[in-house]
């Protein structure tokens, strides 16, 4: 399950992989965005910016593609 080790969430996190589909100062922070429940499965992936194949490898490899905490924006994320 992947955890903030800035902040302690484990719900949702982003990847800088892909880059917000129109970067703005209030807008998203990453084109890809999962959801995690307790046992650190997707139960709800929002892509901004990513293709169809992009977000299916994301889908099944999250620890390669999210790496970016969405509550606080850190990058420090344990997948223990």
């Amino acid at each position: 399950m992947p955890r903030c080790t800035r902040c302690g969430n484990t719900g949702s996190f982003g990847s800088s992989i892909i880059p917000p589909a129109a970067p703005t100062a209030n807008g998203p922070a990453a084109g890809l965005v999962a959801d995690f429940d307790h046992d650190g499965y997707i139960t709800e992936m929002q892509s901004l910016g990513a293709d169809l194949d992009t977000a299916q490898n994301a889908w099944e490899s999250p620890r390669e593609y999210f790496d970016v905490c969405y509550e606080c924006g850190s990058s420090e994320i344990d997948w223990a």
